[in-house]
């Protein structure tokens, strides 16, 4: 006996998804959307928690310069400080921009509801 498209749907049924998550997916059965906006908030609240982070460090590393009182060891430890920092966020930077590769490559649609 030969199964059209139509009996095995019949057999399997439709699977629909409970309220709250209903509005997190959309019209995407694939459930892709709701995936690309958790991971779009998930970085994005990432990179909120890094800038207030290098804005703190800088300000400390700001903040013992003045008070070194012209003490070298001080004064370096100091700009090494505030050279890490520039560097971390030099790397989220990057992975800002890796990211947004990926996510041309794989069709997530990052931070598109951020403007």
């Amino acid at each position: 006996m030969k199964l059209l498209a139509a009996d095995i749907k019949d057999v399997f049924g439709t699977i629909t998804p409970p309220s709250p998550i209903a509005s997190f997916i959309g019209d995407d059965p694939t459930g892709a959307a709701g995936i690309s906006t958790f991971i779009t908030n998930a970085i994005t609240l990432t990179y909120s928690i890094a800038a207030v982070i290098l804005v703190v460090i800088l300000l400390l590393g700001a903040f013992d310069w003045m008070t070194s009182a012209g003490d070298k060891e001080k004064v370096a430890a100091a700009q090494k400080r505030i050279i890490n920092a520039i560097i971390g966020i030099i790397l989220f930077a990057v992975a800002f921009a890796v990211i947004a590769v990926l996510g041309e490559f794989t069709g997530f649609k990052f931070f598109e509801g951020q403007k």
